[in-house]
Parts: C-alpha cells; structure tokens; sequence
C-alpha cells in the first residue's frame, strides 16, 4: 500500500473523528485537488468507512482488545503487505482520539478500516466495488448524503437513487422521484445521471433531476449540463444555470427553457416549502400529495384548472385547503385519512 493510501486513510480518520477546522480544510483539499491518484485513494477509504454500519467486527481487530489476551496485536495480523497493518495502527490511533461521544462509531470504524486495508494489500481494486449504494426516501423524507466524491445528493420524498463511483466514472442512476446534485470537479472521472431515457452530464455544477410519469426533467442550478435522450437521434443539448430541460418517454430530444424564477420555485421543497405561482389546484394538489400520507382530492373537476398563487410549507396540506375553502368559496372537509375539496358533481 503507498503512501497515498496512507494519506486518504489519515484524512478519513480524522474526518470521522469530528469536522476538519477551516485550516485542516483548505489543507485536505489542497492535497485532494493536487492528484488523480489522491482522489482514488480518498474514494477506496471513504467505500470502506461507508461499509461501517453493517459490518461485523472480528474481536482481534477491534481497538480495545488488541493487546489483550490471547488475540493478536494488529502489527501480528496475516497481511502480505506489512505496510497495510502500520497505516491501519495510525488510523486507529487517530480513532482512539475521538470524542467520547464518537467513541462507539470510531471503534467500530477502526476495526473496518483495518478489515479493509488488509483486504486491499492481498487484492486489488475491482471497477465496481464501490457501488452501487442504493439511497432511498419514504413519503414526507427528505435524505442528504454526501458521496464518496465529495459531491452532495438531496434527496426528495419517495426517491430511490443508485450511486456507482469508480477510479473510471461517476454514475447515479434515479428509479423514482427527484434529487438534487451538487457536483464536486473531477474532468477524470464525469458523472452521469441517469433517469428513464434521460442523461446528464456535469463536472463541478449544481442541477436537479426528477421523474414523470411522461419522462423526466432537469432544473440547472450552477454551471452547465449536458442532456440527451438516450438512444434518440437528436443532438445533445448544454444547458447553462436557470435552465429548464424536459425529456419525455417518447424518445424525443430534450425541450430546453431558461426561467430562473421557475427553476427556484420548483426547487422549494429543499427548504420543505411548495411555492405556487399561478399553478392549477390540481397540480398544487399533486404536489401536496407526494409529501403527505393524508392524500387530498379534488371531488369537482370543475375545480382543477382553477389558478392558484401561495406559498406553504409542505407538511401543511390543512391550511392550504382552508385557503382553498376562503378562495374559491368551495366546501372543504378534513378527514382522518383523506382531505376533499368540493362536492362530485
């Protein structure tokens, strides 16, 4: 294992032994923005630190008990590199040092990493053992992780997102719902959402992408995307910040519109917010209804292209019926499981 490795181990022990003060900052990013290499040795330890929460931690590795009994000291474990065991010892030392109130996860920690840098000295690292991680939001959950990259993904209710990271490429693949990407800049490595027959590629930019029923949508925040419909024959299309793109399930080549306004509006539910600005009930309605277990109905279809302009917070489906019931001076009832706008017709 070189000494990169040891450098990527270091930082990540010191990053889950509690947040880097604003000098160990510009200094972990000074030395992860200075080699390709660093960034894969950052990536494999960030993948085994990942790990952590469903791993079973043989005693002998564990901290505590290194040098007690009959178990071994790390220095004795079965490893053809022994350079692996000293950089997993200045890992655990730097673990040890954690705050109590971080001791059982740095305990834990210390002993994965040793499990994983043992593994890494016998093999080598294959393209997709990192991945894929599956993330996934329930109705009315809202999820921020940060990936293995650096880049950050949040993640809207009821989503289901599928991350891979490889020395080689970044690739997200989103099943349902709608997430949110802050892309950290890496020109070696592009990433790659993927939604349905939609494609977007960043490098160092900001963007969301959301499934429809007709397709998907991207809403650009920062920088500038690449979209095209996978497997169409029209041209790909850049789309710069404030930009609107829509690629729907007929194969058809992306529609591109640029309304920052509309892009922030869209964008509300990361605040927990839902802004209307001249939206139909129905679709008002809709939106409510994806953050929401008590589902509202629009009984009268009379109703449902009625404009409507406010703004809520999402878990307020109640008041924004009752706005409804001032607005439009329609009956509203609120029920345990359901909340009725109108009478059917």
């Amino acid at each position: 294992m070189s000494s990169t490795d040891d450098d990527a181990l270091a930082w990540v022990a010191r990053e889950a032994a509690g947040s880097l003060d604003a000098d160990a900052q510009a200094a972990f990013e000074a030395w992860y923005l200075a080699s390709p290499r660093h960034q894969g040795a950052y990536l494999r330890a960030r993948a085994i630190a990942h790990s952590v929460d469903g791993i079973t931690v043989q005693a002998s590795l564990k901290p505590a008990a290194r040098h007690a009994g009959n178990e071994p000291p790390l220095d004795d474990l079965p490893c053809t590199d022994a350079h692996a065991a000293t950089a997993a010892n200045h890992v655990l030392a730097a673990m040890e040092a954690a705050p109590p109130a971080r001791g059982r996860r740095a305990f834990v920690l210390g002993g994965a990493l040793a499990a994983g840098i043992a593994a890494l000295a016998v093999t080598s690292l294959a393209p997709d053992l990192l991945g894929p991680v599956t993330y996934e939001t329930a109705r009315g959950e809202f999820r921020k992780v940060q990936l293995a990259d650096r880049s950050t993904v949040s993640i809207n209710s009821a989503s289901l997102v599928e991350v891979r990271l490889t020395d080689a490429q970044r690739r997200v693949a989103l099943t349902q719902g709608e997430a949110w990407f802050e892309v950290a800049k890496d020109r070696a490595r592009p990433f790659v959402v993927e939604a349905g027959d939609l494609r977007v590629r960043a490098v160092g930019t900001a963007f969301s992408v959301r499934r429809h029923a007709q397709g998907a949508e991207v809403l650009v925040t920062e920088g500038v995307v690449e979209v095209w419909a996978n497997g169409g024959t029209a041209p790909r299309r850049r789309v710069g910040a404030g930009g609107l793109v829509l690629v729907s399930g007929d194969g058809s080549g992306p529609r591109v519109d640029t309304d920052p306004a509309e892009v922030a509006r869209r964008l509300a539910w990361r605040e927990g917010k839902v802004v209307f600005q001249n939206q139909p009930l129905d679709d008002a309605v809709a939106e409510f209804n994806r953050y929401n277990t008590r589902q509202i109905v629009v009984a009268d279809p009379a109703l449902r292209r009625k404009p409507l302009v406010g703004h809520y917070r999402i878990d307020q489906p109640e008041e924004f019926a009752n706005d409804v019931h001032a607005l439009l001076n329609v009956p509203v009832a609120i029920r345990a499981d359901t909340i009725q706008i109108g009478t059917a017709r």
